[in-house]
């Protein structure tokens, strides 16, 4: 993570759409399979806000994009290609697993606050390693967009276990 202070906000933002679309598509999956009617709705409201995500990294983009050089390129392409794989959200196959289980519904839950979690720590240790304030900026945001998340999720959990 190292080269990851260097990263201008255009650069992280490019890196956060691609979480986004992955987040879209978990969320989308597990609203149309989950069991209970609750969960399906707070999985659809997830793939929505996904979708808002990317509507703001994208009008975040246009305003780092004035100037904005990638200049650590060799660096920066592994970095963005993480986030288009399955690292953080489970792929279809992962998910058709947990799907088949007589747990699927907290399995679920367990799958998103883990991703959601683990998406804020990464932004937040980036965050403080950047740099740049635009990189620092773009970092802090989706890091509270995340800690936001795992909260919902896991109040949600919480009453769907009987906590």
């Amino acid at each position: 993570m190292s080269g990851i202070k260097y990263f201008s906000g255009f650069e992280v933002v490019r890196a956060a759409k691609e979480v986004e679309k992955n987040g879209h598509r978990f969320y989308s999956t597990m609203s149309e399979r989950a069991s209970d009617p609750t969960l399906k709705e707070l999985f659809s409201w997830l793939a929505q806000d996904e979708v808002e995500h990317l509507k703001r990294l994208t009008q975040l983009e246009a305003k780092y994009q004035d100037g904005a050089i990638v200049e650590y390129e060799e660096e920066f392409l592994p970095y963005l290609s993480q986030f288009s794989d399955t690292k953080i959200f489970p792929d279809a196959e992962q998910l058709e697993a947990v799907l088949k289980t007589d747990t699927a519904d907290i399995q679920a839950l367990d799958l998103a606050i883990e991703a959601e979690e683990k998406f804020a720590e990464y932004f937040l240790k980036a965050s403080s390693l950047a740099l740049a304030d635009d990189g620092k900026e773009a970092f802090g945001w989706l890091a509270g967009e995340e800690l936001r998340h795992a909260k919902i999720l896991k109040e949600r959990r919480a009453k769907f276990a009987g906590e």
